[in-house]
Parts: structure tokens; C-alpha cells; sequence
């Protein structure tokens, strides 16, 4: 009695799928961009369209990366963030050193949690950015706060039907062979 193999097993299907998953999350960290949310001008006061969970706040200029002036956040900066409701938002210091943007540069100066997605105020002052290049808090993603984004973003969409196809599937491909083997046992007990 010769069993018949397939190309490929089920754990090997799961081991490819678990595989993509973890380059599909990596693949965040790339997407990760300071100004990926939007900006707003220093001093001023500005919308900014932001999506639920953690968002990075960053501090930048438009300045030429290779002059060799490194990038400082004014002193006298006072910024606030308020959420679509009007509720302010808490705002976690963060400091990082300087990137270079596609159009200038930006440092890591707040992280913020934001509670939905929508429209948020955001309202800055500083005299002594008044004499800097386009002064701006941008809006975005570090590595890994876009990992974990997306990680939150694919857990929320197993969690509803697309988790129910997929555990369907996987059960198919786990039974199929055993009640393939067991249908064959039967011909051959029937041909005895």
C-alpha cells in the first residue's frame, strides 16, 4: 500500500504563512516616516488627520542634512494636542537624535496615544522658532511603533471574520489527508 504525498505538507503551509506574517510586519518598520500623518507649522495653530493608536511628534526644519549644523528643538517650544472631542491629549516626552527627511530634517521630541482616528488640533508657539527654515511638528511612525501598529491592525482583523475563514482553512488542510487515508483504508477493506 503506497501513500500518496502532496507538494507541500500542512505545518509546512503554516511555517510559509507564520513566515510572511513576521516579513509582512518588518516590512512596517520601512513605512515608518516622520511626517507619514501630516504636519503643522510652528508657530500656529493646525488640523491633522491621525489614525488610532501611537503616534510619534517630531521636531523639524527644513535644512540641508549634509551642511553639517545639527538640528536643535527651541528652547521656548510649547505645543498641545487636542483629540476630536476637544479633550487634550497626554504627551510623552521622547528625545532621539536627528534624521534626515526627504526635504530637511526631524528629531523624535513626543510620543502621543491617540484614542480614535480623526481630526486632531494641534497648537505650537515658540519666538525662537520664528528665526528657524519652515519650522514644523510633523506627525508619524518610528520602526517600531509601525510594527506594532500593523501587528495591532492584523490581530484586530483575525480577531472578526477573515480569523474564521483562515482557521477554517487551516482545519481543512489538517483533516483532508487524514480523511483521504481513511477513505482508502475503507476501499481496500472493501475489496478484501
Amino acid at each position: 500500500m503506497r501513500e500518496e504525498r502532496g507538494l507541500i505538507s500542512a505545518g509546512s503551509l503554516v511555517l510559509i504563512g507564520l513566515l510572511l506574517f513576521v516579513g509582512y510586519l518588518l516590512l512596517a518598520a520601512f513605512e515608518g516616516d516622520s511626517a507619514q500623518f501630516g504636519k503643522a507649522p510652528i508657530p500656529g495653530k493646525a488640523q491633522v488627520e491621525l489614525p488610532k493608536g501611537d503616534v510619534d511628534i517630531y521636531y523639524a526644519e527644513k535644512v540641508d542634512p549634509d551642511a553639517g549644523v545639527p538640528l536643535i528643538t527651541p528652547d521656548d517650544l510649547n505645543y498641545s494636542v487636542s483629540g476630536p472631542s476637544g479633550d487634550n491629549i497626554r504627551i510623552d516626552s521622547r528625545g532621539d537624535d536627528a534624521k534626515s527627511t526627504g526635504d530637511g530634517m526631524a528629531r523624535l521630541i513626543g510620543a502621543m496615544k491617540a484614542p480614535v482616528e480623526g481630526s486632531y488640533t494641534v497648537t505650537s508657539e515658540s519666538p525662537q522658532a520664528a528665526q528657524r527654515i519652515e519650522p514644523a511638528l510633523t506627525f508619524g511612525q518610528g520602526p517600531f511603533a509601525a510594527i506594532g501598529q500593523r501587528f495591532d491592525e492584523t490581530r484586530d482583523a483575525l480577531a472578526g471574520p477573515l480569523g474564521i475563514v483562515i482557521l477554517a482553512v487551516l482545519l481543512l488542510l489538517f483533516l483532508l489527508p487524514r480523511f483521504e487515508r481513511a477513505r482508502r483504508r475503507a476501499s481496500y477493506k472493501g475489496k478484501a
